[in-house]
């Protein structure tokens, strides 16, 4: 298989665009669906504190009706929120210049245990889900998300590397989930000083992204392409606690629903269904010692051998054109 890498787009926030970093959120307090929906949409009374306040919120249920999909076994009953609120930082200047205009959207669902959230939002996630449900108290939500770590995206590096990149899911259809191609990495290398990401497939540019996978000390941003069961062209960007989806070049049995009922099924997919698939994988080869450092330190040593013979290559492939 080739080693494919392409560089990392960033994620667009425009109205209704889906390409943005989602988390996840567990509600410990609500647990009908219905009730949650109502408490998202309800009226939301807009901050008046704070350097950043947000104000003028308008949010509405996208699906008259919730809708229903089975993933992992299981019945999955969710609906949309999507809406907008303006974002107003601090400061003496007009306030038609310190305001942004934001989108938000949330897929909220109940799995059968408790009501999950996910949201495009990050560092302001919880604040944010708090203030729309009403909540004061403690505890009400907390993360679910999937803490990825540097030794995470090498292992999956190394997977497409080496061309061991089938998984078997052990479910009843039998479906394997496959990753295709590495679209991008980030990271910092030895020294910190610098953060590179990876772009082209030319020789120079495969030399230098290799040499930089060996400096570096630490991933912290990986795009992957998957296929999975009905579904082609998966392309995910994920990062410590955060997952982006890139829709453009999904292919699937998803593809005939609407806009947002295909993307609602595709995140809910992929927090669902593939992100454990890859996350008890990984814990399998450590556990069974299939990764691990001495794995590390061979797959480090084969990139090593890669980049002297493309080395090797190019100067041989110079001398024999003079």
């Amino acid at each position: 298989m080739e080693f494919v890498i392409e560089v990392i787009a960033l994620e667009s926030n425009v109205e209704g665009d889906f390409l943005m970093s989602t988390t996840r959120w567990l509600d410990t307090q609500t647990r009908e669906l219905n009730e949650a929906i109502e408490l998202l949409i309800d009226c939301v009374e807009d901050d008046s504190t704070g350097t950043i306040v947000w104000r003028n919120w308008k949010l509405e249920k996208v699906f008259e009706a919730n809708e229903n999909i089975c993933l992992n076994g299981r019945n999955i009953e969710y609906n949309l929120i999507k809406g907008s609120y303006d974002q107003i930082s601090g400061g003496s200047a007009p306030i038609e210049d310190r305001t942004v205009k934001k989108a938000i959207f949330i897929i909220v669902y109940w799995n059968g245990a408790s009501i999950n959230y996910i949201i495009n939002q990050n560092s302001s996630a919880q604040k944010m889900l708090r203030k729309l449900l009403s909540y004061t108290g403690k505890n009400e939500i907390s993360k679910n998300v999937y803490n990825f770590n540097n030794d995470f995206f090498v292992w999956l590096i190394s997977k497409v590397y080496n061309s061991d990149n089938i998984i078997e899911t052990n479910n009843d259809d039998l479906s394997t989930l496959q990753l295709e191609s590495i679209k991008g990495f980030r990271g910092d290398t030895e020294d910190l000083q610098t953060k590179v990401s990876a772009t082209g497939e030319s020789v120079m540019n495969i030399i230098s992204t290799l040499s930089f996978f060996l400096e570096s000390r630490r991933l912290d941003q990986i795009k992957i392409e998957f296929s999975y069961d009905k579904h082609e062209n998966i392309s995910l960007t994920l990062k410590n606690g955060t997952i982006s989806i890139d829709f453009a070049p999904y292919q699937g049995e998803f593809e005939d629903d609407s806009r947002d009922i295909m993307k609602s099924k595709l995140y809910l997919l992929v927090y669902l269904e593939i992100l454990p698939i890859l996350d008890q994988e990984y814990q399998s080869d450590v556990s069974n010692e299939i990764w691990g450092e001495n794995a590390y330190k061979s797959f480090m040593g084969n990139v090593a051998s890669e980049i002297t013979q493309r080395i090797n290559d190019k100067i041989e492939a110079m001398g024999n054109s003079q």
